[in-house]
């Protein structure tokens, strides 16, 4: 058989198979009980591929004309983590109407209006704080944050920050609400809320969680009237709120903030030097490449060293990359932290390092050390290069049934076209989960 009907008879395979799957979807959305629909909806959560607007459409119709809550609870769930629109006026509508309605509908449909923003959004969630009906007040103070905009009015990001505050000062949203309006004010992004926030950091009567809340919230914001508190947050005795003070500095930029996160580095508390790692690879600090190699050595806490890998990744210049491959490369260095070393500069430049780690992987495999093995594995089967294509090759003549699978994960990521008959063969096994992940890969070449 020519190369070209062999891939035109598997594209007219996959594409018949997907017609039948997207025809029993579409059954289980239509005649299926709760149960089914709401299975079906975990399951579309969870498959990355997902794409198919006729079952949006059927799904979006049934939320729209039935009476039963749990279908309503998970659509708007499945629609706001999707970012589609479809069942905005729903939502508004079982807001205003949330006398009528269950908890966990009033949940869904406030947290939906927080993701799709909708126009009357911040109106109606003012309602619903005003009311104070504990069960939904933390929902509802959190969606009111995110809906704010800069566009001015009663849904601008000035406006809502001046809501929130006076709840705060004046009324009680109850002490289990007040660090989730304080990030909400962080979501908002207003300046208003800046000098608010810096009084709660500054105050050291306050609880650390709310000090800590404030900090993240200043951070979001980013405005350079907040930094002095955050850097005065540093010097405190409590050391979760210094972490957070460390994490906060990551927007802004000086010598200030870059000395005080190398400073931080050597923080006796492990989580503050994890901190200081990470602010360091946000802003891509080429000084703290000393400082991120010695902890990414030598620290004796993972999460440092981790933080410290991911940070050199980040930076990403000759000296961090050089950093990098010493690690990926060195003998005595944990399984753990060489794995990630490698992932960092595949991510980089992947046609470079390709072949070291398979190399490096084929090394493994020959000394039985299965954890090293298992991770250059995983991180091989993420990576973009077309020199991946031999060792898919190989693997689908002869590998695992995990092998088999990183293959295909490969020939996926790079759309390696030259190996769909080696996929077609695969989806044609056996191996249910294997034939079925085929199949997928297949759709997509």
């Amino acid at each position: 058989m020519k190369p070209i009907a062999v891939v035109s008879l598997c594209f007219w395979i996959a594409a018949a198979a997907w017609a039948d799957e997207s025809q029993d979807r579409l059954d289980v959305i239509r005649y299926g009980t709760e149960t089914e629909i709401a299975a079906l909806i975990e399951n579309l959560k969870k498959d990355p591929s997902y794409a198919d607007d006729r079952l949006d459409e059927e799904l979006a119709r049934v939320a729209q004309t039935t009476q039963n809550r749990k279908i309503i609870a998970g659509a708007l769930s499945f629609f706001g983590g999707r970012q589609k629109g479809d069942l905005e006026e729903k939502a508004i509508a079982i807001i205003e109407n949330r006398a009528d309605e269950p908890q966990d509908v009033i949940v869904a449909a406030i947290e939906y209006c927080g993701k799709m923003k909708p126009p009357k959004a911040a109106s109606v969630l003012k309602e619903v704080v005003d009311d104070g009906a504990s069960d939904i007040l933390g929902p509802a103070i959190r969606a009111l944050g995110n809906v704010a905009s800069d566009s001015g009015g009663a849904g601008g990001a000035d406006e809502i920050a001046e809501f929130l505050i006076d709840l705060y000062t004046n009324r009680d949203p109850g002490a289990g609400n007040n660090g989730t309006l304080l990030n909400a004010l962080g979501e908002t992004k207003s300046r208003k809320a800046v000098p608010f926030l810096v009084d709660i950091v500054n105050d050291s009567g306050q609880s650390s969680s709310l000090r800590i809340a404030a900090l993240e919230a200043l951070s979001k914001i980013g405005d350079d009237a907040g930094l002095d508190a955050i850097l005065g947050a540093l010097s405190t005795s409590e050391p979760t709120v210094r972490t957070a003070a460390v994490a906060a500095l990551g927007p802004f930029s000086g010598q200030r903030v870059d000395e005080a996160i190398m400073e931080n580095f050597r923080d006796p508390v492990f989580r503050t030097r994890a901190a200081a790692a990470k602010s360091a690879g946000e802003r891509k600090l080429s000084a703290a490449i000393p400082y991120l190699k010695h902890r990414a050595e030598k620290d004796e806490a993972r999460i440092v060293r981790e933080e410290s890998i991911r940070a050199l990744g980040a930076i990403g210049n000759g000296e961090a990359v050089g950093a990098l491959d010493a690690l990926f490369s060195g003998a005595r260095i944990p399984d753990y932290a060489r794995i990630l070393a490698a992932e960092m500069l595949l991510n980089n430049n992947a046609d470079a390092y390709v072949q070291q780690v398979i190399e490096a992987l084929d090394e493994a495999q020959k000394k039985h050390t299965t954890t090293l093995y298992n991770g250059f594995l995983r991180i091989l089967s993420k990576a973009k290069s077309g020199k991946l294509e031999s060792l898919a090759r190989r693997f689908f003549a002869s590998g695992s049934a995990v092998e088999k699978s990183a293959a295909l994960d490969m020939t996926q990521n790079n759309r390696f076209t030259s190996l769909t008959e080696e996929v077609r063969i695969l989806a044609n096994q056996k191996n249910s989960a294997l034939a079925a992940k085929a199949q997928r890969v297949l759709e997509t070449l």
